[in-house]
């Protein structure tokens, strides 16, 4: 536990259901503060199911603090004040993959996309070969971090369990809908497979920059995923996509795990600086 008379909160990056992400410091060290504001109750111990999320919280913190590589983010630890939880974090100054994609002031060559779907795939094998596996179970391009060095970071354990692989069953937020592999969708079963998926997705977001299945809602991508097998566009000439089409096959144990992914995305490298495709004709004006 950190004191939280040692942390100064700056100013809000990111805001959630859950509450809010601050920028602060912490001794010499700029981080991220994430705010769970919910558990308030919890705190001053007002009921039992909150006492018990606080505690979920808190233990999550202290297991995901052991973790260390270079792509998943660093946790520091965990601070309790009279009106919150905090979980302190490293900071990321470029804000989400899904920010940095957004910013069409930015230019981004193929090289530096595929550096940053290799990152991912590593953090991800890091944490599927821990024992148990963690399987993160909300991957997205909104819960990649991105570091100004263009690394990316894996974050927002918000969901993240140590599970034996398959084991627990799970609860699924609405709008992370485009991300969520069939079998989660119908049987709310997350396992390494359905993390692959998600990656699958995220592929998809760093070869076109656009949003994932654009103008439809939430319940529609729902039946369709589950029901009709819908996916992306698959976008002409992406250097990827032979990896991306097997991350989000149909049947889960058909899908590759990612230290496969990383050896496939490792080969595309030699290429990669002369390929004709740049994700940019694709995109939304």
């Amino acid at each position: 536990l950190i004191d939280p008379q040692e942390i100064i909160l700056h100013r809000i990056i990111g805001e959630g259901s859950f509450g809010r992400v601050w920028s602060a410091k912490w001794g010499n060290s700029s981080v991220a503060v994430k705010e769970f504001v919910f558990a308030q109750a919890a705190v001053a111990g007002k009921s039992r199911q909150q006492q018990a999320i606080v505690e979920e919280i808190i233990g999550e913190a202290g297991m995901m603090a052991i973790l260390r590589h270079p792509n998943v983010l660093q946790l520091f630890g965990c601070s309790l004040t009279a009106q919150a939880i905090w979980i302190v974090s490293e900071l990321c100054s470029l804000g989400s993959l899904r920010q940095l994609l957004d910013d069409r002031e930015r230019k981004l060559s193929m090289d530096v996309r595929l550096n940053l779907a290799l990152q991912v795939a590593e953090g991800m094998a890091y944490l599927h070969t821990q024992d148990p596996p963690i399987i993160h179970r909300d991957l997205k391009s909104h819960n990649i971090f991105v570091h100004e060095t263009m690394s990316a970071k894996i974050g927002d354990w918000g969901s993240a369990r140590a599970t034996l692989a398959g084991s627990r069953t799970m609860t699924h937020g609405v709008g992370t809908a485009c991300w969520m592999a069939p079998e989660v969708l119908k049987h709310a079963r997350s396992s390494k497979y359905s993390d692959v998926y998600g990656f699958g997705i995220v592929l998809w977001e760093l070869a076109t920059r656009r949003e994932v299945y654009e103008g439809l809602e939430s319940t529609q991508i729902i039946a369709m995923v589950a029901n009709d097998h819908l996916r992306p566009e698959v976008p002409n000439g992406c250097p990827w996509n032979d990896v991306m089409v097997k991350c989000w096959r149909e049947v889960p144990n058909e899908r590759p795990q990612f230290e496969e992914i990383v050896k496939e995305l490792n080969r595309l490298k030699p290429t990669i600086k002369t390929t004709k495709f740049t994700g940019e004709s694709l995109e939304a004006p």
